[in-house]
């Protein structure tokens, strides 16, 4: 299990997102897990608040950000983990309220499972897109 935090501070705004997770490597698919990629997984059924140790309820954004992050990692992790299935359990989130914005947990898992998985991670970065005022992470390298 390793933790991977996702911080960034501008003139403007300082993100920050920290995840826990594990990987579990198993032969046949799993029965409760969000499909991510053809061999990658993700599980959030029982997330904890990192700081607190108070059981977190994830919202729909914010397990859409996880997956965001895991799709764009997954190729990497099957590089790296070359037969069976791979679930990424998310233990834990650390959440700082006044740092904090969904788009982080992106990058922080992608970050976490480069970590993991001993591939490269890529630089992230979180913008406000001026057309949609909504955040988006582009990753650069």
């Amino acid at each position: 299990m390793h933790n991977y935090r996702f911080k960034r501070q501008t003139s403007r705004i300082g993100i920050f997102a920290g995840v826990t997770a594990d990987a579990l490597r198993q032969t046949t698919p799993p029965v409760r897990a969000d499909h991510i990629s053809d061999r990658v997984w993700l599980d959030t059924s029982r997330v904890t608040d990192g700081f607190r140790g108070t059981s977190l309820q994830l919202s729909r954004n914010e397990v859409g950000w996880l997956r965001t992050g895991l799709r764009h990692v997954a190729d990497d992790i099957t590089r790296a983990e070359a037969t069976g299935h791979i679930i990424v359990v998310i233990h834990a989130l650390e959440i700082v309220e006044v740092d904090y914005l969904e788009a982080a947990l992106a990058p922080a898992i992608a970050g976490w499972a480069a970590l993991e998985f001993g591939f490269t991670n890529r630089p992230a970065e979180i913008r406000l897109d001026d057309q949609t005022s909504e955040y988006v992470v582009c990753w650069t390298g």
